[in-house]
């Protein structure tokens, strides 16, 4: 039974000796498989310090200039065009808005002022103007070549 039991331990032995080899052999070699694993990782990773625009920004796409933003304001009756050209002075704009005709209503012409790229304080001056002016919506969008 001696003799059994030390076959067995010798057995076991052996066996962890194989296994410590074979773990020995994989961690030797793969350790440079995973250093090179590591540098493609990072050259993967989004690094926001490495990111160059190249003139993207004056392009829009397929190289056609990009719409400026507007605020569109309308439609307004005829006999209302006045009444708005005047609240739309007084609003000191750095560019005069641009009035184009939308349709017609009871033989009536609709017009609707489109404000090129508007700043935050004078969009929430033309919502409270457009309060004096109800059928109106304010709506954003491209502006109108």
């Amino acid at each position: 039974m001696s003799e059994r039991r030390n076959g067995n331990l010798r057995l076991i032995f052996i066996v962890l000796l194989i296994l410590n080899a074979a773990f020995f052999i994989y961690w030797r070699f793969s350790a440079e498989n995973r250093a090179a694993a590591a540098s493609r990782m990072q050259d993967l990773q989004i690094n926001p310090g490495r990111i160059k625009l190249m003139g993207t920004a004056s392009r829009g796409p397929g190289g056609q200039s990009p719409k400026a933003a507007c605020l569109e304001w309308g439609p307004f009756r005829a006999s209302e065009i006045a009444n708005v050209d005047a609240v739309l002075a007084g609003l000191k704009l750095r560019q005069p808005p641009v009035q184009r005709t939308v349709g017609e209503a009871g033989g009536m012409k609709r017009v609707a002022y489109f404000v090129r790229e508007p700043d935050p304080a004078i969009v929430a001056r033309i919502a409270d103007l457009q309060r004096s002016f109800p059928g109106t919506s304010i709506t954003a969008g491209p502006c109108p070549s």
